[in-house]
């Protein structure tokens, strides 16, 4: 024989039967390896094979029912690594998919889990791109789920059918794959589209950015196109967000300035320290200020108020300014008390004043009609911007605003003030004080002609005039000269000005002042001082002055 092992058997010719053991059967293994003359070059007796890897897939799910969850719980009991390998292989694969990375073994976790990934993110994406197209073209939208129906129905059908027709062919031709392993080919494959899909929208996403940044440059795309405006819709653009490279941040210098605004600004020093002429600047020095080359007129004095000195202002403007007789942007429609709001305000947040106290709301000036609700939700007011822009005729377009070089201001002309609206709601003291968006003091101003009522003068703070007189004073004789004929030197004096006219602006996040030309002043050589305070985490604070009329925006950080 040319085996290494001989096997002898001894077999009697009666029935045979059973043994108790090996030995007693006359069964016996002899070794011969020992033997002289033995080819020692021979091959090692084969070992014992293991079972196959696929007959231990075929063995999952035996002996239970098709139609059973217990049948198909086999093939999702798989760790969430395999799963992640699998995907990661499927995108990158290294050597053969099935005996490498699924070792014969193939689950249903990873295809369904894939597939529902891919519908949802398919949908998510498009949906999301449909609905920011609708954002920036100013339209509604309305979500399509049947596309979501569709997607399912696609992706499935792929993942699911498709390796069925397969696996039927294949048997048609004699070949021997298992379904599970074609389904799992096609439903980890799927794992590309998850990145891919969410790709393609932001694409689609750049594009429409691209085109409605293209669309705001086109001045034929707008009725009134001038500077300020440009300026305007420049920085209230969400879509696309604003360009901020011309803006300076003079709490950030040099920071990431361009050359040129590097070059513009001019680091001065006051004429006298403000806390030295006012007490209400606090009790640190201030005395740096710039100046812009580009911008002949204005000065900027940033931080000129101690964190305790603009706690005090701040709470002035919210509590005391407001009070009748000083105008308000809520006496058109409201009858203010002589406190003010701001104390209903502290009462509501404290407890004290409730909604079933008289004092609770504050009146209005025109009664609603008998029917009309007096309550009042955000989405009230949603709807009735929007139906009133649907009913409302357009107002006809005025030839001359206050942009314009022959406009001439309505000075001695009679000044109505605005109707009260009957349609605005009764609000509690908290929501109230958040719509307060302006108060004047001293001279009146009159909005819809943007000209004071010179009949209406009022007491001014006697703390505002004394800040604003001191700023004046500190900036006597202060500007700038580069040496090449381009020089500004402010001569007014501190003894000649006189605050007799001002507006607190009060912002929300999302509120902006338009930028305007000012026409209404009778005096256009005494500087116009304005006083900033700005939420940006921690408060901060800067002063503008001003010897020009042209503002540009006050925004709300």
């Amino acid at each position: 024989m040319s085996n290494k092992y001989n096997v002898i058997v001894d077999m009697d010719d009666a029935a045979y039967t059973q043994p108790a053991t090996i030995e007693s059967d006359g069964l016996e293994f002899q070794d011969f390896s020992t033997s002289t003359g033995m080819n020692k070059s021979q091959a090692p007796p084969p070992t014992l094979l293991p079972e196959s890897s696929t007959s231990t897939n075929n063995n999952r799910g035996v002996g239970k029912p098709i139609w059973s969850v217990e049948y198909y719980a086999t093939f999702f009991d798989v760790d969430t690594s395999q799963v992640i390998e699998r995907c990661l292989k499927s995108m990158y694969p290294v050597g053969d998919f099935a005996a490498d990375t699924l070792q014969n073994q193939p689950d249903l976790y990873g295809p369904f889990w894939i597939a529902t990934s891919v519908v949802f993110s398919v949908f998510v994406c498009s949906s999301l791109a449909g609905s920011l197209a609708a954002y920036i073209a100013g339209q509604s939208h309305v979500y399509d789920f049947t596309l979501l129906s569709f997607a399912v129905f696609v992706v499935y059908m792929y993942a699911f059918l498709c390796p069925a027709l397969i696996w039927a062919s294949t048997k048609y031709f004699g070949c021997q794959p298992s379904l599970l392993d074609i389904i799992n080919y096609y439903g980890y494959s799927l794992t590309i589209w998850i990145p891919v899909s969410s790709k393609r929208q932001q694409k689609i996403w750049e594009r429409e950015r691209q085109e409605v940044e293209s669309k705001k440059k086109d001045t034929s795309s707008y009725v009134n196109q001038a500077p300020f405006r440009y300026c305007e819709r420049n920085f209230k653009s969400r879509v696309p967000p604003p360009d901020f490279t011309h803006v300076i941040d003079f709490s950030n210098l040099p920071g990431k300035h361009t050359k040129e605004n590097l070059e513009s600004i001019v680091p001065i020093k006051l004429t006298y320290d403000l806390s030295q002429l006012s007490n209400l600047f606090g009790d640190e020095p201030c005395q740096n200020a710039y100046v812009l080359k580009h911008v002949p007129g204005l000065i900027i004095i940033p931080n000129a108020f101690t964190p305790k000195a603009q706690r005090h202002l701040i709470k002035q403007c919210l509590s005391v300014y407001p009070r009748p007789p000083n105008t308000s942007s809520l006496d058109t429609h409201y009858i203010v008390p002589s406190s003010g709001i701001w104390p209903l305000y502290e009462a509501e947040n404290s407890g004290q004043l409730t909604p079933d106290d008289f004092e609770f709301y504050v009146p209005k000036k025109a009664n609603t009609k008998d029917g009309e609700a007096d309550t009042y939700t955000d989405s009230e007011e949603e709807q009735n911007k929007k139906e009133t822009a649907c009913t409302q005729k357009p107002a006809p377009r005025r030839e001359l605003t206050a942009c314009s070089d022959d406009f001439k201001p309505v000075i001695q002309e009679p000044k109505p003030d605005p109707p009260p609206a009957s349609s605005v709601p009764l609000l509690a003291p908290s929501e109230l004080i958040r719509r307060l968006r302006w108060v004047t003091l001293g001279y009146q101003y009159h909005w819809p002609t943007k000209t004071y009522h010179l009949d209406r003068r009022y007491p001014f703070p006697e703390d505002v005039a004394e800040l604003t007189k001191a700023v004046v004073y500190a900036v006597e004789n202060i500007g700038y000269d580069d040496g090449q004929g381009k020089a500004w030197i402010n001569k007014y004096k501190g003894d000649d000005f006189n605050a007799e006219a001002g507006v607190i602006n009060y912002y929300q996040y999302r509120d902006t002042l338009m930028g305007h030309v000012d026409r209404s002043e009778i005096n256009m050589d005494a500087p116009l001082v304005s006083l900033r305070w700005i939420d940006k985490g921690n408060c901060s604070d800067s002063i503008t002055v001003k010897k020009w009329r042209h503002y540009c925006h006050d925004w709300a950080m």
